[in-house]
């Protein structure tokens, strides 16, 4: 993930509802893997409490589509540089070859709205185009390209398949950067849920000197390969954490194979 700053989505600071109707009906599992579910995190930065950030994932109304949304609810403090009313979403859907962003939101919650972004994806014509911070945009796309949101569903889904993530391109703003992931080891990780495995993921920017911002994702397998600790590094030195503090899956969980 890239560098956060005051614009970016909440879910950054890591960083319509589906229909009801099509909620109770969805799998408990899809093709991909993925689960409904929503996850809270306590986030900090430099160790001193921000809030709390959610993230829900659901299906959508199309089959093997799914939106993908996060909330921020900072502390007093951190409502100074995060706007409580801010909302950030993205809908994608799933085949094959991995995820496919079909379009992204992101409202800051100021009154103006001169921030605010709103693309879509033409893959047809492998194009997205829309308004992005305010200015309006018109790019030709790679496939595999992500954004701030789906590209979170791409790690789970190439996890949940069992293959190993590399290298992700991502829009960011009215730009696309490409980002390198690679798996740094495994360890066990007190959190509010209890005690879990995880293995660790560190992403940078591709051809970055090693001196910038990177981050750090503890993913457990046992919880669908979900992260319950990610932390953005600088110099060596953490500036934001965000640890798990609780799950809800939405859709139960798959059943399993007979025995033989």
């Amino acid at each position: 993930m890239p560098a956060i700053d005051r614009r970016a989505a909440p879910a950054r600071l890591l960083a319509v509802a589906a229909l009801a109707a099509g909620i109770a009906c969805a799998p408990a599992a899809s093709p991909a893997g993925l689960r409904a579910h929503e996850i809270t995190y306590r986030t900090s930065f430099k160790g001193i409490g921000a809030g709390d950030i959610q993230l829900t994932l659901k299906p959508d109304a199309q089959p093997d589509t799914w939106l993908y949304e996060t909330r921020a609810f900072p502390n007093f403090l951190a409502s100074f540089v995060v706007n409580p009313q801010s909302l950030e979403r993205s809908w994608f859907r799933v085949d094959a070859q991995g995820v496919e962003p079909l379009r992204y939101t992101l409202t800051d919650g100021g009154a103006n709205h001169s921030e605010d972004t709103d693309v879509r994806y033409d893959w047809s014509r492998k194009h997205v185009t829309g308004t992005a911070r305010g200015k309006p945009i018109d790019l030709a796309l790679e496939a595999g390209t992500q954004d701030a949101m789906s590209i979170r569903a791409a790690m789970l889904v190439e996890l949940l398949a069992g293959r190993e993530p590399r290298e992700f391109a991502m829009l960011d703003g009215r730009e696309v950067k490409d980002y390198v992931y690679a798996r740094t080891g495994a360890a066990k990780v007190k959190t509010a849920l209890g005690e879990v495995d995880t293995v660790i993921f560190t992403s940078d920017r591709k051809n970055s000197d090693g001196h910038g911002r990177t981050w750090r994702f503890w993913y457990a397998p046992s919880l669908d390969y979900l992260p319950v600790r990610i932390e953005q590094r600088e110099d060596g030195q953490t500036r934001i954490t965000f640890a798990v503090r609780s799950l809800k899956w939405l859709t139960p969980a798959p059943a399993a194979a007979p025995a033989r």
